[in-house]
């Protein structure tokens, strides 16, 4: 099937624009990231306000022995569908806890809050700063509420992984689309390497 120019440069387009946005989502080798508009550093994580969304970073060695090896989580603002802090005490820690759309959190109080993955505990001397970046997120999730309506039963939009886009690129190129040169050009682009 012969494709005329214009619908060539579209698809060209359309990869690149999805690629692009991926790179504003994916950290790591080569890729860039959203700008850290706040952030809040807790006892067993560091939560980081995105353009985007937001960041949850396990990244201290000591959060090991509570969370595990994690990693750094990304919730995109449609995604969440509450937040909850319960402030700190004079004995006890504080935390805010992210409730996903279609997702499961511990609901067994501080304790199984602080073994889930969407919480992030505190001391009330670093309360002030969770309490001004919840304020923030509720707002960008507002905005995002308003800029796209939630649809019950539909599934979140899927972020394009990487393999996805080596395949639409592959396509592409047995299409006859791009040369070789550029397919193997974007591939280490994907690829970080």
């Amino acid at each position: 099937m012969k494709h005329t120019p214009e619908e060539k440069q579209r698809y060209v387009d359309q990869f690149r624009s999805s690629i692009e946005e991926g790179e504003r989502l994916v950290k790591g080798r080569g890729r860039l990231m959203s700008p850290i508009l706040m952030d809040a550093r807790g006892i067993d994580g560091h939560l980081v306000l995105l353009e985007s969304g937001i960041r949850i970073k396990r990244s201290d060695p000591m959060v090991f022995l509570t969370q595990g090896v994690k990693g750094d989580k990304e919730i995109p603002f449609p995604q969440i569908a509450s937040i909850q802090l319960k402030k700190a005490g004079t004995f006890a820690n504080g935390y805010i806890q992210f409730s996903l759309l279609e997702g499961r959190e511990a609901e067994g109080g501080a304790g199984d809050a602080s073994r889930d993955e969407n919480t992030v505990t505190f001391k009330a001397a670093q309360q002030s700063a969770f309490e001004g970046i919840k304020a923030a997120i509720e707002a960008k999730v507002a905005a995002a509420r308003t800029a796209v309506p939630h649809q019950p039963h539909q599934a979140a939009p899927h972020t394009v992984s990487y393999i996805d886009e080596l395949e639409k690129l592959a396509s592409l190129k047995d299409r006859g689309i791009i040369s070789e040169e550029e397919f193997t050009a974007k591939k280490r682009q994907i690829l970080g390497i």
